[in-house]
């Protein structure tokens, strides 16, 4: 890491310094290095580039450091000019600033450096994207309504307040149309709530392709609300919202509020309502497709048993249940329930199993391991699997420091590391997706 060259002998809380933006961390932030009083100290500082030398505020109060960027006094070739007007107010982008080819090279340098000894040596190869705007066709938004105001937006930069902006550039035309129309829907309401957007039905019976939307509010919401709602329903951008009004469990349903994607095998795939999905079908499609790929390569054996954890709807699932015998295992009912659908509209066999995937049993007889688990990882699986070893393991990660530590489970376990490979499904963000590929040299030359 290259160390910044401003050195003082004391240490104050804040301070205005110079320093130099030795690498971006998985957080986003750029990271400087700065001497003081003999202890060198990591600096986090957002909105920068690989290489600049700023000027930045510094508070030392914290561990690590945080810095506010007063002035980019040498601009990195990594920056570029942002796409959106809001970028400075709102946060959903917090690499707007850093070109795309730049972004991919990041996203391989965060993982490279989060892998375990054992696999330090193992090249990082890149899926970019196909779209760096307009390609999200699912986004979370917060929405306040108070003082007879209703904002609806992302939080804005440091803070829990959603910023308005008239067009959101990263999101499908589809959901930005839906986004704009939500203040308006909602407008008489009191309170505070969170609003997914999402994509109805790829190949509706009529018409073009809608939103749907799954609201959750804590204050009150007027009876002209949901009369707008179903107009909206009627004959406006969504195809079916469904409202969870304070504590109820049972949501107010206004038509179809099922979302869908294109499935990676081509042929839409059901998603539970308000459950999880990639931000982009296009990105989704290459990583589903890829991560297939892996574990037939693998496991190439057509009789080995496969099982999936964390299988969501089964984006996978239908993708591995072609040319395996597959056990999925999912614990929200309602994204097995979509599971089983999505594998019987295709003729697809495979057991789907409503439990907790961080501990349900690994069968002797299993082969390959598919894991695609949410962002805190899979801590006490990948201590089974060392403890219990597998012929070989794909593991689907959006988090790269939990996968670091995964990873030196399965390495520690006698794993070797086979492929590693970042997917761009978040551009204009240090988000990334990563696919890992494992075998254990004693299991998997038995298959």
């Amino acid at each position: 890491m290259k160390r910044s060259t401003s050195k003082s002998s004391r240490q104050s809380p804040r301070e205005t310094l110079s320093l130099t933006i030795a690498e971006l961390s998985p957080g986003g932030d750029g990271v400087a290095i700065h001497e003081a009083a003999g202890e060198r100290r990591a600096v986090f500082v957002p909105g920068v580039a690989l290489g600049e030398e700023i000027r930045a505020e510094v508070d030392f109060s914290s561990r690590p450091a945080r810095g506010r960027l007063l002035e980019v006094v040498s601009q990195s070739p990594d920056r570029t000019a942002p796409p959106c007007a809001e970028v400075e107010r709102c946060g959903g982008c917090d690499w707007m600033h850093v070109t795309p080819e730049a972004q991919l090279r990041a996203h391989a340098s965060i993982v490279k450096s989060i892998l375990p000894p054992a696999f330090a040596q193992a090249e990082v190869k890149s899926h970019p994207a196909t779209r760096t705007l307009g390609y999200r066709t699912r986004t979370r938004v917060h929405v306040d309504a108070k003082r007879g105001k209703v904002v609806v937006g992302m939080y804005g930069r440091r803070s829990h307040d959603p910023v308005p902006v008239d067009t959101c550039v990263v999101l499908d035309p589809v959901l930005d149309e839906a986004r704009r129309a939500l203040a308006g829907w909602l407008d008489g309401a009191k309170g505070y709530g969170e609003a997914q957007l999402s994509l109805g039905h790829p190949h509706p019976a009529q018409g073009a392709r809608r939103a749907v939307l799954e609201l959750r509010w804590t204050g009150q919401l007027p009876p002209d609300v949901f009369a707008r709602l179903e107009r909206a329903v009627a004959g406006g951008p969504l195809a079916g919202a469904r409202i969870f009004d304070g504590n109820v469990t049972i949501p107010a349903t206004i038509g179809d509020p099922t979302p869908w994607i294109d499935g990676a095998d081509g042929a839409p795939l059901r998603l539970a309502p308000g459950g999880f999905s990639q931000a982009t079908e296009e990105g989704n499609t290459r990583l589903a497709r890829r991560a297939a790929e892996l574990s037939f390569e693998l496991s190439p054996n057509p009789e080995g048993a496969v099982l999936e954890l964390y299988a969501g709807a089964g984006n996978l699932t239908v993708l591995l249940a072609k040319e395996r015998k597959v056990v999925a295992v999912e614990s929200d009912r309602s994204s097995c329930e979509a599971a089983r659908a999505n594998l019987e509209a295709r003729g697809l066999s495979a057991r789907v199993v409503d439990a907790d995937a961080s501990t349900n049993a690994i069968p002797a007889p299993t082969k390959l391991v598919v894991i695609d688990p949410p962002r805190t990882g899979a801590k006490d699986v990948a201590k089974a699997l060392a403890t219990r070893p597998v012929g070989a393991v794909v593991y689907v990660s959006c988090d790269p420091p939990t996968l670091g530590r995964d990873l030196a489970i399965l390495a520690e376990g006698g794993y070797e590391l086979r492929a590693i490979e970042t997917f761009e499904m978040f551009p204009q963000t240090s988000h990334v997706e990563t696919v890992a590929a494992l075998v254990h040299p004693l299991k998997s030359k038995v298959r």
